[in-house]
C-alpha cells in the first residue's frame, strides 16, 4: 500500500519539527503538493514556508 503525499508530509513534519504539533499537519487523504501548500499557507506565511521546504525534501527523496 502506497502512502499519499499528505501522509508522507505529515510524517516528515512530525519527524523534523515535533514541537510544531498540529500546525503543519494536513488531511492525510490529500495527494497534491499545491493543496498542501495552500492549506498550510492560509494558516500563516511562516508555516507555508516550512511546508514548501518539507515538500521539497520529500520530492528529493522520491
Amino acid at each position: 500500500m502506497t502512502s499519499t503525499l499528505a501522509e508522507r508530509y505529515n510524517r516528515e513534519a512530525t519527524r523534523l519539527m515535533p514541537h510544531m504539533g498540529s500546525d503543519l499537519q494536513v488531511d492525510p487523504a490529500i495527494n497534491t503538493a499545491s493543496e498542501i501548500d495552500e492549506i498550510v499557507f492560509r494558516r500563516s506565511e511562516y508555516l507555508g514556508g516550512m511546508a514548501a521546504v518539507l515538500l521539497a525534501l520529500i520530492a528529493r527523496d522520491d
